[in-house]
């Protein structure tokens, strides 16, 4: 099963919230299997595009306003930096 755009998004959301694969793909109502297929796809493409690149458009590219985007991309960020920092 495909995923839309807007889940790759909230797939992007909640993995970057610690949500489980199981976890996320009984919130977007599809099987452990296509999720782990698309973080498998986003991992590929941001060895090859650069993490910033491909993660942000498929954040962007998946929500339906600015803000929200503005938003997301601004707590990945954040929790970059927390990761960076050890916390």
């Amino acid at each position: 099963m495909a995923l839309t755009p807007n889940q790759i998004a909230e797939l992007l959301k909640l993995r970057a919230l610690g949500w489980s694969q199981a976890e996320i793909a009984t919130k977007l109502g599809t099987s452990q299997q296509v999720v782990g297929y698309h973080l498998k796809k986003l991992k590929m493409q941001s060895k090859k595009l650069g993490t910033d690149e491909a993660f942000n458009a498929a954040l962007i590219g998946g929500l339906t306003g600015v803000a929200a985007g503005i938003g997301v991309i601004a707590l990945l960020e954040l929790l970059n930096q927390n990761k960076k920092r050890g916390e």
